[in-house]
């Protein structure tokens, strides 16, 4: 059955659109700008990363070399340790340079400054419960400065890097070749850093103020897990970069990332602002033609009737009265068709109503396809429709009206399991001048003639 004539809320093409190209160019816009602004970040990023690595290389080499001037030093004694003290203080001129240390077969005999370091008097690096004990055995096996730490410091107060060097003599007794030479262990010579104080020199935490999140870190030979050295707990954001630092025999780790959110760049804010313009054009637009859908969706409903979808008798009256006034500076005959169904009521009682509205919307339907284009046709009350025919004879006239009377009644309403026949009854009046009210009414009286005469047929008004 025919309802009201409503269109479901669709979106505006020309709003989509233009929203679509819109986000689109400003996206293209973003996208070019971030791409650039990530590369030029990560060549800053790649900078950062290279001064930082090569720095704490540095730094630290240089602060642990100094376990090598010691052992030069004692082995040019012979090993004697009268002059130690004026050595190490010679040696230890770094404020982060903790405690300078000679242990004769790896237990600790002297070290300086002593105050405050006297825990460390009498300790075994090789005892398997010192911190670093594996630094000190490998560096008497590698004959080489290894790098321990960072660690608890045995005298307390902190953390420690140490440089462990192992001295070996020229002997006559039992020795371990070495070269051309033959040599033996006299002991190990140490170099303590305080941790962290010696990155104060690196100065990492500027990183942060250059909006870096940074993270310093290794895998800890001790217990191989990862170790975060030094962070300032913001290395967890993206386009990160990372580098490797080599100190000796250890390998340490430098990442760097962005920790600016979103909003800190002002593309993306300017994008943000484009989209909110962008939607606000969109509603726009998308509302203008929600107004124009109502608008056309009111224009319909005045101009039609809701049931059959034809025109309803007001607007029938607007355009008929304009296409006779055509008609008359034509000179054409115009004529008015009234047609009634047969016994409606009786449709309605006996199958109810629901089955009388498919009745009227079937009816419309048939006459609507056998009327010409440019014939009006309209619901005119009830069961009644009336039809407006111009450029027509007299002679023709009743063909027009035989066919649509033949098109009602020569098949059967189907609806689903009920099949009706369905009949209808014609008055037909020729207008006279531009009164189609008055062809109305004689049409009318024609078509309560045909009624009387026992319905189904064609009655022409006549004077």
């Amino acid at each position: 059955m025919y309802t009201t004539r409503t269109k479901p809320k669709r979106l505006s093409k020309l709003a989509v659109a233009a929203l679509i190209t819109a986000i689109s160019l400003c996206s293209l816009v973003v996208y070019m700008s971030v791409l650039k602004e990530n590369r030029l970040g990560d060549l800053r990023k790649e900078q950062l990363i290279l001064e930082k690595t090569i720095k704490i290389s540095d730094t630290m080499t240089q602060a642990l070399h100094k376990a090598e001037i010691l052992a030069v030093l004692i082995r040019q004694a012979d090993g004697d340790l009268t002059d130690f003290d004026k050595w190490a203080d010679f040696l230890l001129d770094s404020p982060f340079c903790w405690a300078i240390l000679a242990a004769p077969d790896g237990v600790v005999h002297r070290i300086f400054p002593e105050e405050g370091n006297e825990p460390l008097l009498g300790v075994d690096l090789f005892d398997e419960n010192v911190a670093a004990r594996e630094e000190a055995v490998i560096a008497r096996d590698s004959r080489q400065l290894v790098m321990g730490g960072p660690f608890n410091a045995v005298q307390g107060g902190g953390k420690a890097i140490v440089g462990r060097m192992p001295v070996f003599m020229d002997t006559d007794g039992d020795s371990v070749e070495s070269g051309d030479a033959t040599e033996t262990f006299w002991g190990i010579v140490s170099v303590s850093l305080r941790f962290p104080d010696i990155l104060d020199s690196i100065t990492l935490e500027n990183l942060t103020l250059q909006g870096y999140g940074y993270e310093l870190w290794r895998i800890n030979p001790h217990t191989n897990e990862r170790q975060t050295i030094a962070s300032n707990g913001k290395a967890h954001y993206t386009h990160s970069l990372e580098g490797t630092i080599h100190i000796l025999n250890a390998e340490w780790y430098l990442k760097i990332s962005n920790i600016r959110r979103w909003y800190d760049f002002p593309i993306n804010v300017i994008f943000v602002i484009s989209l909110v313009a962008c939607s606000s054009v969109f509603c726009v637009l998308q509302n203008n033609y929600h107004l124009k859908q109502m608008r056309d969706e009111l224009e319909h409903m005045a101009k039609n009737d809701s049931l059959t979808g034809i025109h309803n008798r007001r607007f029938f009256m607007e355009i008929s009265e304009q296409s006779l006034s055509k008609a008359v500076r034509n000179e054409e005959e115009c004529y008015i068709i009234i047609f009634d169904i047969d016994r409606f009521k009786s449709v309605n009682d006996t199958h109810g109503h629901y089955a009388g509205d498919q009745v009227l919307v079937e009816v419309a339907s048939r006459i609507k396809r056998h009327i010409r284009p440019y014939d009006h046709f309209a619901r005119y009350g009830g069961e009644e429709f009336i039809v407006f025919v111009s450029d027509v004879g007299l002679d023709d006239i009743g063909i027009v009206a035989e066919r649509l009377r033949l098109c009602l009644c020569e098949s059967k309403f189907v609806f689903g399991k009920l099949r009706l026949s369905v009949s209808a009854s014609f008055g037909v009046a020729r207008i006279e001048g531009t009164s189609i009210e008055s062809a109305i009414k004689k049409a009318d009286i024609a078509l309560y003639q045909a009624k009387e005469a026992g319905r189904n047929r064609i009655v022409l008004y006549a004077e």
